[in-house]
């Protein structure tokens, strides 16, 4: 999106409902580790202010494994901007999601890691249910992290204490799952079918279909990725068709850029993410609409 556009839609009160703060281009895990508390206060007020200059006024993190989004809901507060965090993710032990937060054998690890993200007040649950998109392989997620029990155990978990759940899935299998669990969002569902979209619709799931991150790759034509193009342009050009028909289904969208992915920066992301749904023919009004109403709702603001 050119300079011109974006300072246009700077005029309407934007909300990103998938961030990661951890991921960044200011620090790494080990400077975090190493920093005083000032340095790290400094660092997220650094990014939030850029998030507030271009009026996003909201923001739901994934998640990360340092307790970064954790201190920035603090920082958030003093910036005038709403952020919710999840703290961090749990995923399952040797499976994808580590690095998002902590990894977990079973429901008695569950139990544990629980009660750490209560003491801490987490916002919503995160939950990496399926692995990411292979660009190497077209139509591999990775399994099913959880089994439907343990899904089941953590969702009604969530729901006693009284907190929405934010689903990381890709693939009919783990959608389907998380569908069945009666999650509240699911995150990416990159190369789900009609059923999947039904689905969400009729139990009024949000769904985050962040296309930032593939929709970048291609509109850069990024060299790193030159034998994967197709693959991914395959797999992005699916995801668009079911934005589209979940729009006529009704299904309850929203917009989240991942930012601090690959190619997706911070602040700048949302603004890509809104671009990839003009570019698919809906009308800014329209997008913006969908970016603040939606986008709110998720937030319970």
């Amino acid at each position: 999106m050119n300079e011109r556009n974006r300072i246009e839609l700077r005029n309407s009160s934007i909300i990103d409902t998938h961030i990661h703060i951890a991921q960044n281009t200011l620090f790494n895990k080990k400077e975090w580790n190493n920093a005083t508390m000032e340095s790290k206060i400094n660092w997220l007020s650094k990014i939030l202010k850029e998030y507030k200059r271009n009026n996003i006024t909201a923001l739901r993190d994934g998640g990360d494994g340092i307790f970064a989004s954790c201190l920035t809901r603090e920082v958030a507060r003093k910036e005038g901007i709403t952020y919710r965090t999840p703290i961090f993710a749990i995923c399952k032990k040797e499976h994808y999601g580590s690095f998002l937060g902590r990894a977990i054998y079973g429901i008695e690890d569950f139990k544990r890691e629980f009660t750490i993200l209560k003491e801490n007040k987490l916002d919503h649950l995160k939950i990496i249910l399926t692995g990411i998109v292979n660009f190497n392989q077209f139509g591999d997620v990775g399994e099913v992290a959880f089994t439907y029990d343990e899904l089941e155990y953590m969702v009604k978990s969530a729901k006693e204490y009284g907190v929405p759940i934010m689903v990381h899935a890709n693939g009919r299998e783990g959608v389907s799952a998380a569908i069945k669990a009666g999650v509240d969002t699911i995150e990416h569902g990159f190369l789900i079918s009609d059923k999947e979209l039904y689905g969400m619709a009729e139990k009024g799931i949000y769904w985050t279909p962040t296309l930032s991150p593939l929709g970048n790759i291609l509109d850069a034509k990024d060299s790193n990725f030159k034998q994967q193009l197709d693959i991914i342009r395959e797999v992005y050009t699916i995801q668009v068709n079911n934005i589209v028909k979940a729009y006529e289904l009704e299904l309850k969208v929203t917009l989240g850029s991942d930012a601090g992915a690959y190619r997706v920066s911070h602040s700048a992301g949302i603004f890509d993410e809104i671009n990839h749904f003009i570019n698919i023919g809906f009308s800014k009004d329209t997008v913006l609409k969908i970016c603040f109403e939606n986008g709110s709702s998720v937030l319970k603001i």
